[in-house]
């Protein structure tokens, strides 16, 4: 009996149009709209719900640049539901004097609008052999917005061989060094009570360059002639 019912169940769920696809909901996007991704996917309707193999569908949708990871599952009797997990943007990388929306894995998103360099520095990688860890890093400065600077004030940043320029949008410069990458957190939250003591006595203004690139609980500043 029990093979049979479970015969039964098969049967019903594969080889009939008692569950067939009548919806797609999508969850959680923002940047990809709907109609984007219900195309990816390839589904018209009418399909047999537990005949759609979700793993294939799932690598489909997948192939869209800002999309980074999906969940689907089946809703008897007739819906599939998909939340998606977006790349959000990081920076513009500078590649062949042309400008690419990455996110924190340096994942190319897709060409650049106007409006995108409001929001995200300019990233410029002149050394490849750190540039995982650089991109994690910047992505804790991005989400730790209680530390100065903050990463909306970031112009552009440099990654070179020795050292990480960060250049600000009021025309500071501050320098990094490469060769303690293991302390580059706690090296910025030292950097960041040196432009509260700044801002306190407002001088912020008059600095033209912050040098981290020396032995640690050391920096030289410069002040603009």
């Amino acid at each position: 009996m029990l093979i049979l019912l479970s015969g039964v169940i098969i049967y019903l769920l594969y080889f009939t149009n008692l569950f067939v696809l009548k919806e797609i909901r999508i969850r959680d996007n923002k940047r990809v709209s709907q109609e984007e991704i219900i195309k990816l996917t390839g589904l018209k309707g009418g399909e047999r719900l537990f005949g759609i193999d979700l793993k294939l569908l799932k690598a489909k949708i997948k192939k869209h640049p800002f999309i980074e990871d999906c969940v689907i599952l089946r809703r008897i009797p007739s819906l599939l539901e998909i939340s998606v997990r977006e790349r959000e943007g990081l920076a513009i990388l500078i590649r062949e004097n042309r400008g690419y929306l990455i996110d924190k894995q340096g994942v190319i998103l897709g060409g650049i609008l106007p409006q995108d360099y409001l929001f995200y520095p300019l990233v410029e990688i002149k050394d490849e052999e750190w540039k995982d860890k650089f991109f994690t890093f910047l992505d804790w400065i991005k989400h730790n917005k209680s530390y100065l600077p903050v990463f909306e004030n970031f112009a552009k940043i440099t990654l070179e061989r020795d050292k990480i320029i960060f250049e600000t949008k009021n025309h500071l410069r501050i320098y990094f060094p490469v060769s303690i990458m293991e302390e580059w957190i706690n090296l910025y939250k030292y950097l960041d009570r040196i432009m509260v003591y700044l801002y306190d006595n407002q001088m912020i203004e008059k600095v033209e360059i912050i040098r981290l690139d020396y032995p640690f609980g050391q920096a030289l500043l410069k002040f603009r002639s």
